[in-house]
């Protein structure tokens, strides 16, 4: 479910980071930025389908190479 207060659930409001361009002048203290597009989170949530799609990808990228590298290590230590 889209949740934009879970990390990788959103991507950022290219709107408002062409607002904040202009008006963000203060390392601190950022102005409110009015955006018709995000309604001001700053944010655009993705669809599930987006969502799952990209947990995928980064599971194939990161979960499985050590996973595979475990069980030949495990075949390894067997034979």
């Amino acid at each position: 479910m889209t949740d934009y207060t879970l990390h990788g659930n959103c991507e950022p409001c290219p709107a408002c980071e062409l607002r904040r361009e202009a008006v963000d002048t203060a390392a601190i203290f950022r102005p409110e930025i009015q955006c018709q597009v995000c309604n001001g989170t700053g944010l655009l949530p993705l669809s599930d389908a987006e969502i799952v799609r990209r947990t995928c990808e980064e599971a194939r990228r990161i979960y499985w190479p050590q996973f595979e590298a475990r069980i030949a290590a495990q075949i390894g230590e067997r034979g």
